[in-house]
């Protein structure tokens, strides 16, 4: 019995020794400020110098927030990104990202884009965190003024794609907006073979202090491509509409998009022996081949602060 006794006696006394540093943390107490992240869901986190990359981007139902208030790994490419680099459409600005790798879609012609080995569906992209509205497959750069890419888990902040991929990331476009600054601007040009292009982006603020404004976007490519027998015709129309007041904000965009691809180019798997690589302008596609898509999209979206804490949206 007494050795029983001194067993326990001396567990008891370890036990005490080693909780002892235990309970000297739990009466320590630490004050940690209070963080608050508020982020709009109509205006949009300006650019870094060179205007390429935003300091922010829209994080979902947080609306737009600063990349360092967000553990999310985003990066959102601007407006003078697309314009400086000729971007045709969605897939031309998403290719400057390294996670992202852009194919073709299942059976078409059009795009199909991988992010982190995994597939996002030109479906289930968010125009402005709306999905749903974009046309298929195929997004022109004329329509864009942001394009911000979400790698990862996505789904607390964008809710779960239609489509169901989007697992390794998603992408949202932000429409185009009218700046303080009017903006008059046509360009021309020509993109090998015998195809042309043409575009027009107006902008204008009116109202007091600026608050409503309007942007027009058209853009008009046709032609024969680089490749034999290939034509590619392209009508864009875009229509943003804003009021930005000191609680009140509102925004309305309108899209028109023709895309027609004829005799395009497929793609070729081959089943044995890699055959030799064709000539770059070489077209083994059918002749009678082709795609036609005609959309017609919108969106609105309005905030309203009820005081200085909560917005309304």
């Amino acid at each position: 019995m007494s050795s029983r006794l001194a067993l326990l006696l001396s567990s008891a006394l370890l036990g005490g020794v080693v909780a002892s540093p235990a309970l000297a943390r739990q009466a320590e107490t630490t004050r940690v400020d209070e963080v608050v992240i508020t982020g709009s869901q109509v205006r949009l986190p300006p650019a870094y110098a060179g205007d390429q990359v935003a300091k922010g981007a829209r994080v979902g139902l947080l609306g737009a927030l600063d990349t360092m208030d967000t553990p999310f790994a985003i990066t959102s490419y601007t407006e003078a990104l697309i314009r400086n680099q000729q971007a045709r459409s969605v897939a031309d600005v998403l290719q400057n990202d390294p996670t992202v790798r852009v194919t073709k879609g299942f059976g078409n012609f059009q795009e199909l884009y991988v992010v982190r080995g995994f597939p996002v569906y030109s479906d289930d992209m968010t125009y402005n965190g709306l999905y749903g509205v974009l046309p298929r497959q195929f997004v022109a750069a004329e329509l864009i003024e942001r394009v911000d890419v979400f790698r990862g888990a996505n789904a607390f902040l964008n809710g779960a794609a239609p489509g169901g991929s989007g697992v390794g990331g998603a992408f949202n476009l932000m429409p185009k907006r009218a700046s303080s600054t009017p903006l008059t601007r046509f360009t021309a040009g020509w993109d090998g073979g015998e195809q042309v292009y043409g575009s027009a982006d107006v902008s204008r603020r009116f109202g007091q202090n600026d608050a409503y404004g309007a942007r027009v976007n058209l853009g008009l490519r046709g032609g024969e491509t680089a490749v034999d027998g290939e034509k590619r015709d392209l009508t864009v129309l875009g229509l943003g509409l804003d009021r930005r007041g000191d609680r009140a904000r509102f925004s309305a965009d309108l899209g028109w998009q023709d895309h027609r691809i004829e005799g395009a180019r497929p793609t070729v798997t081959p089943a044995g022996a890699i055959p030799k690589a064709p000539e770059a302008d070489t077209n083994f596609a059918q002749p009678w081949t082709h795609t036609d898509e005609r959309q017609l999209f919108g969106a609105a979206r309005g905030e309203f602060d009820l005081t200085d804490t909560p917005t309304g949206r």
